[in-house]
């Protein structure tokens, strides 16, 4: 009887490895739901990145570099199939698109140099060299505590070159404007204050003329 009991235990464990087996490998769809888009990170520099370009250009994320990179048409098919293979596998943090025709501006990528494991933390020496290449800046943004809008304001003009994206002041008040009139020369009223009133001649001659008498 004990025996009868075991076997039965034993098939029943048996199948019920086989059951979980099959439904992991013949389920078609094993996803569940990840909890958010964005890391905390990105969310938190997605934010300051938005208020950075001031809605002069569309931020897209997590963007396949292959989809904003052509292979040019003459080159031979084993290297054409070997950058078709690197394209494909490189995803971008952020793009800048200009609103109007969702060109490409430039491209954003953040690093991590708090271990050399961590997201992006050694340069892509092919990332950066088809950018180059096909003219797109190519900004690296160090994650790190403390950045301001002013940093990346900073770190996109230096690659995109515009003079519209100036940092933000770090004081703000109120600047008195230059007067709207012109000021008199402060020569022209010392002298006024200094040289003698001129007497007229006739009031001249009048006192000479009563001195005689």
């Amino acid at each position: 009887m004990e025996v009868v009991i075991l076997v039965l235990a034993v098939l029943v464990v048996v199948a019920a490895f086989l059951a979980s087996r099959f439904m992991n490998h013949g389920n078609p769809f094993p996803f569940s739901k990840k909890s958010s888009l964005f890391t905390q990170v990105e969310r938190s520099y997605l934010n300051m990145l938005e208020q950075a370009v001031k809605g002069k250009y569309k931020i897209m994320n997590r963007v396949k570099m292959a989809d904003i990179l052509d292979l040019k048409s003459n080159i031979d098919a084993k290297s054409r199939i070997a950058a078709s293979v690197k394209l494909n596998a490189k995803y971008l943090d952020f793009v800048l698109c200009d609103p109007e025709d969702m060109s490409i501006v430039a491209v954003v990528d953040l690093v991590n140099n708090n271990s050399k494991n961590g997201h992006k933390a050694v340069p892509d020496w092919f990332v950066s060299g088809a950018f180059e290449a096909a003219g797109i800046p190519y900004v690296r943004m160090k994650i790190k505590t403390g950045y301001t809008i002013a940093d990346i304001q900073q770190g996109l003009a230096a690659k995109i070159g515009q003079s519209n994206l100036k940092p933000e002041p770090l004081l703000k008040g109120t600047v008195k404007k230059s007067p709207t009139r012109p000021i008199r020369p402060l020569e022209t009223a010392v002298q006024a204050t200094t040289l003698p009133a001129i007497v007229p001649e006739r009031s001249i001659r009048s006192q000479s003329t009563a001195l005689i008498h």
